[in-house]
């Protein structure tokens, strides 16, 4: 009984204990949040491959030919003089 009384009344492991419990508990509020960050993220990811996809369905557009730059000079002769 007296062993009892004695083991009841010490405090020396205390402190230990409330840090593994404080650890615990933040450790769980990680992985919750994380879980919910990592959920919105493959929704995020999801939604950008849907809206893509009718863009990667339709045919890219022909490119348009540009006529060549020819050099004009002032006065609309174009000879370079000797």
């Amino acid at each position: 009984m007296m062993i009892t009384r004695h083991l009841l009344r010490d405090e020396t492991g205390t402190s230990a204990i409330e840090y593994a419990v404080i650890m615990a508990l933040i450790g769980v509020g990680l992985v919750g949040a994380l879980n919910a960050l990592g959920t919105e993220t493959a929704n995020s990811y999801s939604n950008a491959a849907v809206a893509l996809e009718p863009a990667a369905d339709e045919p890219a557009p022909a490119p348009t030919a540009t006529p060549p730059r020819v050099p004009t000079r002032p006065g609309g002769g174009n000879r370079v003089p000797r």
